[in-house]
């Protein structure tokens, strides 16, 4: 899992680098399907959130709830920052990652591939490997295709 760990500290990095050369009054274009770059910043500080509440759960024995319907859970996390300046939700992504990173960092080895619950596969490993996904092949690519596009047309 220390693999792992390292291996989304440097994808979170390199997120973060191409969140600072986004252009700041494009933030609020909507460029992604529905979201703008805020929107798809508060849907990361969500999943972010609820996956440490998961380690929290675990190292407490106990079964944390279950994120229950994708697209719902997705939402809920926008429209919670809907109304928060670029900044604040910025701000509380970093805090979210952080956290994120120091409870996997500090979670005992012998719960590292433990069931959050029975019947379902979602160890904190496997867990760490879908935010990896998540950001590195789900967005990351999307927010860096985004910003080439976004530069073609600055010096067009």
């Amino acid at each position: 899992m220390d693999e792992l760990i390292s291996h989304f500290v440097e994808v979170r990095a390199e997120f973060l680098d191409v969140l600072g050369r986004f252009p700041a009054r494009r933030r609020g274009d909507v460029l992604f399907g529905k979201w703008n770059l805020k929107d798809l910043v508060a849907h990361l500080t969500g999943w972010d959130q609820y996956f440490v509440e998961l380690l929290v759960s675990l190292q407490a024995g106990e079964e944390p709830p279950y994120w229950g319907n994708m697209t719902k859970f997705n939402e809920a996390s926008v429209q919670k920052r809907r109304e928060s300046p670029w900044e604040v939700v910025y701000d509380e992504f970093v805090a979210a990652g952080d956290e994120f990173i120091r409870c996997c960092t500090q979670l005992p080895a012998e719960l590292r591939n433990v069931r959050f619950w029975k019947g379902r596969s979602y160890t904190p490993a496997r867990i760490l490997e879908i935010n990896i996904h998540h950001y590195a092949v789900s967005h990351l690519k999307q927010v860096k295709r985004k910003l080439a596009s976004l530069e073609t047309e600055e010096t067009a």
